[in-house]
């Protein structure tokens, strides 16, 4: 579960345990990447580069003008304008970096650097862990999603144009939010947005997936009632059911609607049969809205993948004590990895003569 359907988000450990007994931040060699501010980047930059026409019109009435009081007095007052504006800037992102929030990791663990305080230790990297990537269907942002003992880390990062190359490779591996401006959210766990530049969000992912690559395949969450619920590409655990993914299991996806009071409820549902195991996997619909796409063309491989995964058609409720609520955000992964399971074979029915 996921603090978006009533789970709590990850509290962090304050410090990590390293193998001598100590208790303290991340270790000799970890990697740092700092967070920043949507829409801060861009405006600090303008501020310093703002000084440069200042100093370059300065020259030019130096230059130009016949007047001696105009020639010392406005270069001055200009110049000092330049200085102003450059140092403004400085401050500001001398200020940011002071404050250095943002992430670490190294073998021990995944953690996050407050503003002030130590360092939490969010995701234990010595035990089974998951890392689900999620991305909009224009495919303009990309959410990480940790998953782990400890519960649910996110970290977020949006891009535009040349910088999309720097998530190229990542979008092969991560699965679509359409309608579902939600699942894109990513706050840390002091509750504010949690966003890195998108070469540094590349980064993070490629240096977890270095020190776990089976990561990328598996999650580690929990039902409502705090029971098990794992995957890790070759099982499905689901409570005390477990699922062989190498071996031939029934699987189907389906809609239902619940009515309380005068509203209603959308659900998505995933059944799943492999000899006398059977659960039920209901998550909240995140919109029966018709999305629209733009061209065929951005309709990529992954796209038309989750589209598939999604399309299900409408059934009666199941029973309530049959379902086992999970996150809507993992739907798509545990349908990919039924998808790729083999299917139990169906005996054709013999007419009677």
């Amino acid at each position: 579960m996921s603090p978006r359907e009533g789970a709590p988000r990850t509290r962090g450990m304050p410090l990590s345990h390293h193998a001598d007994g100590r208790w303290g931040g991340p270790g000799k060699g970890a990697r740092s990447f700092t967070a920043i501010t949507p829409g801060a980047g861009a405006t600090k930059a303008a501020s310093r580069d703002g000084a440069l026409p200042l100093l370059l019109v300065a020259l030019v009435v130096l230059a130009v003008a016949q007047n001696i009081v105009l020639r010392v007095a406005v270069p001055l007052v200009l110049v000092t304008a330049a200085i102003a504006l450059y140092v403004r800037g400085s401050r500001r992102r001398s200020s940011s970096e002071a404050a250095s929030r943002g992430i670490c990791v190294d073998g021990h663990g995944l953690f996050f650097q407050p503003e002030s305080g130590p360092p939490q230790n969010v995701v234990p990297l010595g035990e089974p862990f998951g890392m689900t990537l999620v991305t909009s269907a224009k495919r303009d942002r990309m959410v990480a999603v940790w998953s782990s003992p400890e519960g649910l880390f996110y970290v977020g990062s949006t891009f535009e144009g040349t910088a999309r190359r720097a998530l190229g490779t990542l979008f092969d591996r991560a699965f679509t939010a359409v309608g579902d401006d939600a699942a894109l959210e990513a706050l840390g766990p002091d509750g504010a947005p949690l966003e890195l530049l998108p070469s540094d969000f590349a980064t993070l992912v490629f240096a977890v997936e270095e020190l776990d690559p089976s990561c990328v395949e598996r999650l580690v969450l929990s039902d409502a009632r705090g029971a098990p619920l794992t995957l890790d590409g070759r099982e499905l655990v689901v409570g005390e059911r477990r699922f062989d993914l190498t071996a031939p299991l029934e699987w189907r996806p389906f809609v239902f609607q619940e009515a309380f009071g005068q509203a209603v409820a959308v659900y998505q549902g995933t059944s799943i049969r492999q000899g006398g195991s059977e659960a039920v996997l209901v998550a909240l619909l995140p919109s029966i809205l018709p999305y629209e796409f733009g061209e065929e063309s951005d309709l990529d491989r992954t796209l038309l993948r989750d589209l598939r995964l999604m399309q299900a058609p409408p059934e009666e409720p199941p029973p309530r004590d049959a379902r086992v609520a999970i996150d809507r955000l993992f739907v798509l992964p545990v349908r990919s990895a039924l998808d790729r399971a083999p299917r139990a074979s169906q005996q054709p029915s013999r007419a009677r003569a």
